[in-house]
């Protein structure tokens, strides 16, 4: 496992997490990371891995689901210098595409005096897209920084993963928020001030 030297952790670093920050003020618009030639482990998107990258410093910590968890701590560790932790005290769970597990229900959620004390997932998908493709969910976004009602499709994520952060959700400010990533480099944020709702499209266009 080897430093990423194409990776700017200043110039690079600043760029994506503003990128993040629109995402998350703005749940449902779908940005992209500029391309940059990284190599990360099997089980982590480029998108993921550039999220990390913008949020990960020595004072975070991380938790790896799925398979392949210690290459992939390994990869974050020597990029960012953060720590990996139990998924009940981390600030950041890394999701692979299509996973859940009861065990996320350990994630920290928040406390009523302070309820921004929660985790961040980081999921990969498929996809990310504007209209609907294969076997994409539509998500239908509502709350702050939504204009009315927004609208992405998004495929190869766990519908029981979308139902438990939903169940999380119900008790705002309590709850989890969603950094959603895919093979493409596009990236949406949905805050737990959201209110969303998904569903499979009846007629899809392949």
């Amino acid at each position: 496992m080897q430093t990423e030297l194409n990776y700017d952790i200043v110039f690079d670093a600043q760029e994506h997490f503003r990128l993040l920050l629109d995402s998350i003020s703005r749940p449902g618009k779908i940005n992209t990371f500029p391309a940059v030639e990284i190599f990360p482990p099997e089980g982590l998107t480029r998108g993921a891995a550039l999220t990390g990258f913008a949020l990960l410093n020595p004072d975070a910590t991380y938790f790896i689901c799925g398979e392949n968890a210690e290459q992939i701590a390994d990869y974050l560790l020597i990029n960012t210098a953060a720590q990996q932790a139990e998924i009940s005290t981390t600030d950041y769970v890394f999701i692979p595409e299509g996973y859940f597990d009861e065990s996320l229900s350990a994630a920290r959620t928040g406390i009523p005096t302070y309820p921004e004390d929660s985790a961040t997932f980081i999921i990969d998908c498929e996809l990310i897209s504007e209209g609907p493709h294969g076997n994409s969910v539509q998500i239908n976004l509502s709350g702050p920084g939504v204009n009315g009602e927004a609208t992405v499709f998004v495929s190869g994520i766990s519908a029981d993963l979308l139902d438990f952060v939903k169940e999380q959700n119900s008790e705002y400010p309590l709850g989890l928020d969603m950094i959603i990533t895919d093979g493409y480099n596009n990236v949406i944020g949905i805050p737990r001030s959201n209110k969303f709702s998904y569903s499979q499209p009846e007629h899809i266009n392949l």
